[in-house]
């Protein structure tokens, strides 16, 4: 296991997390996300010179509000941020020279812990379903 595959790994997750996130802006430009729900239909609902309702299709959803609701709290607004917030950690946890971590606290030795350290491999954690992930980066 090696620090700089966790950093590609993650620079590439973030990197399609963008894309995703700013393909989904220019689909809707200035789109406010949220939800809209009454006995006959919930709809994630956007705005855009006015408000426009968009059916979500929902299957077997048993509280479709919630379901909606979730959706609704992942706005390209919110990943962009996220990607943002990753990227800086990212920056913030690059190895030094030595292969040590230049931010965490002191390993066991007196020193940095060894790249990747705790936190990267934290970062790394909600891509675990990836199939470029790699478990022994697992916390």
């Amino acid at each position: 296991m090696t620090a700089g595959a966790l950093e590609r790994f993650l620079r590439d997750r973030f990197q399609e997390e963008e894309q995703v996130a700013r393909h989904a802006v220019t689909a809707a430009p200035g789109a406010v996300w949220g939800v809209m729900a009454d006995h006959i239909e919930q709809v994630l609902t956007s705005r855009h010179r006015g408000t426009t309702h968009t059916p979500l299709v929902q299957f077997g959803a048993e509280d479709p509000v919630r379901l909606l609701t979730h959706v609704a709290r992942h706005d390209p607004a919110r990943v962009l941020r996220n990607v943002e917030a990753g990227r800086a950690l990212l920056a913030e946890h690059r190895p030094t020279d030595d292969g040590r971590c230049r931010t965490c606290a002191t390993a066991a030795d007196g020193g940095p812990p060894r790249a990747p350290c705790a936190t990267l491999r934290l970062l790394a954690l909600p891509f675990a379903g990836h199939p470029g992930y790699d478990e022994a980066w697992r916390p």
